[in-house]
């Protein structure tokens, strides 16, 4: 290539700048990006200035932000698109049903992605306003039902790496993580108690499509009315409900 830089050196240096992004982190100067991705300046600097000419990120001044292309190509992904539509009327109704507010989480690579809220009256939205769209894997319900009934080699990544504390009840030893993994197989949802947000508990079960979990639907709510035996059921059945009707458009 005519920049100096061969096709998979180029993709990755992409993907790194891609990640460097967060809910927290919107727009980044060309320092914080360098620092965020290990690359030099001047290399983030050629590299984002070619992002901007596609489409991948705009410019204002100095500082770059995600570019609406990466949304339009989002809704484009079939997998997704199809689980969020079917997903949608679940949501609601199990916020309904709940009084409490739901979240649609999807796997990303290196955290779970919230990309559906719903919040009831009563729940307010208070418990996922509080954290970012991402969160590890390890913190919280969503995160606990993806390593149990997910991808192993998501898994496998996640226990080789810290465990880092979020709230003074995260779980923070691989083989205490490794036994609420082990339970929540057996029992088919996950339970956190304020692992993630201080106050807040959540209860979560997964969406499958062959066997893996590509999905979860997490109720979350104040951890002083976390009623496990009334949530869990409600949770367990519109994920398997999901998973029925994701299944059968996919045959």
């Amino acid at each position: 290539m005519g920049n100096g830089l061969d096709g998979d050196s180029l993709l990755r240096k992409v993907r790194l700048i891609l990640g460097a992004f967060g809910t927290g982190a919107p727009v980044l100067g060309l320092s914080e990006l360098a620092r965020r991705t290990g690359l030099a300046k001047t290399t983030v600097h050629r590299v984002a200035t070619e992002m901007v000419g596609v489409g991948l990120l705009n410019r204002h001044g100095r500082r770059y932000e995600l570019g609406s292309l990466l949304f339009e190509l989002g809704q484009r992904v079939p997998r997704t698109r199809a689980l969020r539509l079917i997903a949608a009327r679940y949501l609601e109704d199990l916020a309904l049903t709940t009084r409490e507010t739901v979240v649609l989480s999807f796997p990303g690579d290196q955290d779970v992605l919230f990309v559906e809220k719903y919040f009831s009256q009563r729940g307010g939205g208070v418990a996922v306003t509080q954290v970012e769209g991402r969160v590890p894997f390890h913190c919280g319900a969503s995160g606990k039902t993806l390593l149990a009934f997910g991808d192993p080699a998501i898994r496998e990544r996640v226990m080789a790496s810290p465990l880092r504390r979020r709230t003074p009840w995260t779980i923070t030893e691989p083989a205490r993580l490794e036994a609420e993994l082990d339970q929540t197989r057996r029992q088919g949802y996950a339970i956190d108690r304020q692992e993630l947000v201080v106050g807040y508990g959540a209860v979560a079960a997964p969406v499958f499509a062959r066997g893996v979990a590509v999905a979860t639907f997490t109720v979350t709510g104040p951890i002083d009315r976390l009623d496990v035996p009334r949530l869990a059921p409600v949770v367990t059945a519109a994920g398997r409900a999901v998973t029925r009707d994701f299944e059968s458009v996919n045959d």
